[in-house]
């Protein structure tokens, strides 16, 4: 009997820092990602995410103290300059960036296609359980999660583009064929 207690025990700890550890995970691939209601930091339009359906949805966390980041927000703009908010969209959401930071980067944003979001408070962040940056998901015009990209470095950007071209392509492929012309 004592020799089962001790398994009983460590089976119970097991559960216990399994349930925390998914506690901890965010939104994975195939997830419909947690809404968010935000403004553009440029215009102060309000922003819901939920509203962007049909569209591909690329929201970064990202931050002006993170090399890395600044390395990636460069390629997301140019992205967002080809596609054209219509088909695609870029929301740039500061990670624990302070105010005097954050009115700077307002300024710069002006010139950006890019959307930087207002998210003084973190609340988008947590949401999606941000522990580092960059993080990035891509968001299917199907509303769920088509990928996730966490951290920066050499192949990154054919990474995120090759993503963004299956989105597209799958998109294509479900789309309704137009009825034929005839005369």
């Amino acid at each position: 009997m004592w020799a089962a207690r001790p398994a009983v025990t460590l089976l119970a700890l097991c559960w216990a820092l399994a349930a925390q550890a998914a506690d901890r995970a965010g939104p994975a691939v195939g997830d419909v990602p947690p809404d968010f209601k935000s403004r553009d930091a440029v215009t102060h339009q309000p922003i819901r995410l939920s509203e962007q359906a049909g569209k591909v949805v690329v929201l970064t966390f990202w931050a002006t103290w993170c090399a890395p980041c600044r390395k990636e927000l460069p390629i997301l703009e140019n992205l967002q300059a080809k596609v054209g908010k219509d088909k695609l969209i870029v929301f740039a959401v500061p990670y624990e960036v302070p105010p005097q930071t954050f009115d700077a980067l307002v300024k710069i944003f002006r010139s950006w296609h890019v959307t930087l979001l207002e998210d003084r408070n973190g609340s988008i962040a947590q949401k999606y359980r941000i522990t580092g940056i960059p993080h990035l998901f891509l968001i299917g015009p199907d509303g769920k999660i088509a990928a996730e990209h966490t951290g920066y470095g050499e192949g990154s950007v054919e990474e995120i583009v090759d993503d963004v071209n299956a989105v597209f392509r799958a998109q294509a492929a479900s789309a309704p064929a137009d009825p034929a012309v005839t005369h």
